[in-house]
């Protein structure tokens, strides 16, 4: 069965480890999924990669790299999420159109409007479901420095506290483009949080839940 479920945070939030457990659980339900992210890993997904990795210089103004986040997008639903979705997967992405309006807005220091990158951002699929994987700044960034990786250029505790409220406000008015949004709360062990996960898409999209409810288990709430 089709759905389209997008993971959403600031960096060290956990969105890469919840989509994989998320997609090996429904995997091994036997539903097919296409597990993938954003920056794709298509040809302008990768020149982004670069841009954040801070190898372009002089460094490019926030329009412009909000316009290749804008055609990797159009791209990406065009050549990988449509027809994996047509064909019945489930797709289950790290970072998507809110991350755009989330960091975007937040690197153009008010530059950006949030309606312009959802005018450019039109040709984007909707999703059925965006969970925001809320993590104090704090936490956030023990989790990257964890890593041993030098910190991209939004890594920052004043960035992360500007993108954390961005996040929260589109969770308490969310634009239409985005689908639904459920805040999850992202602290404590992988296991406790990807029971909250589970329980959130149990209860957002229920085709689902045969395939996540783990018999004789009582389910948690969100």
């Amino acid at each position: 069965m089709s759905h389209f479920i997008v993971m959403e945070g600031t960096d060290g939030s956990g969105t890469t480890t919840q989509g994989d457990r998320l997609t090996e659980r429904l995997r091994a339900a036997g539903q097919p999924v296409l597990r993938t992210r954003q920056p794709s890993d298509l040809p302008v997904g990768k020149l982004i990669r670069e841009a954040l990795r801070g190898t372009w210089v002089p460094r490019p103004a926030a329009e412009p790299i909000a316009l290749l986040f804008a055609a990797d997008r159009a791209d990406h639903c065009n050549t990988q999420i449509a027809p994996a979705l047509q064909a019945g997967e489930a797709v289950i992405c790290d970072r998507y159109l809110a991350s755009s309006l989330a960091f975007q807005v937040v690197d153009g220091e008010g530059g950006i409007d949030a309606a312009w990158l959802l005018e450019a951002n039109r040709a984007a699929l909707r999703p059925d479901l965006t969970l925001w994987l809320d993590v104090p700044v704090d936490e956030a960034l023990r989790r990257i420095d964890a890593r041993g990786a030098p910190r991209e250029r939004f890594e920052a505790e004043r960035t992360l506290q500007a993108v954390r409220e961005r996040y929260a406000a589109m969770w308490r008015a969310p634009p239409a483009a985005l689908g639904p949004i459920v805040r999850i709360d992202g602290v404590g062990d992988a296991d406790e949080v990807q029971a909250r996960i589970e329980a959130a898409i149990c209860d957002k999209l229920p085709a689902l839940q045969p395939l996540l409810v783990r018999p004789g288990a009582a389910r948690s709430s969100p």
